[in-house]
């Protein structure tokens, strides 16, 4: 028992450590891209939003193909905090 709640824990201390490692991106992306949001419910949006998007292109970036390697890699811009529909919208 003691061991199976020392792994949970475990667990959960590594997701707060993604977690917090992943706000920090985040408010490192706002500065370099001049982000300001209107309040704290935005910005929760926003950064869900944008770990999404990056979860997506570590993802997309990561996935070997060795018979079919990608021409390209995808990386963070100034979008990484729009949906897909707010994207085509901004086009």
């Amino acid at each position: 028992m003691f061991f199976i709640l020392a792994i949970c824990t475990c667990q959960e201390a590594s997701r707060k450590v993604l977690e917090a490692s992943m706000a920090e991106r985040h408010e490192q992306w706002m500065l370099r891209y001049g982000k300001v949001y209107n309040d704290a419910a935005e910005k929760e949006r926003r950064f869900n939003i944008f770990r999404e998007n990056v979860e997506f292109i570590e993802s997309f970036n990561a996935d070997g193909r060795p018979n079919r390697p990608r021409s390209y890699k995808l990386s963070i811009n100034e979008f990484a905090d729009q949906t897909n529909q707010e994207f085509k919208a901004y086009r």
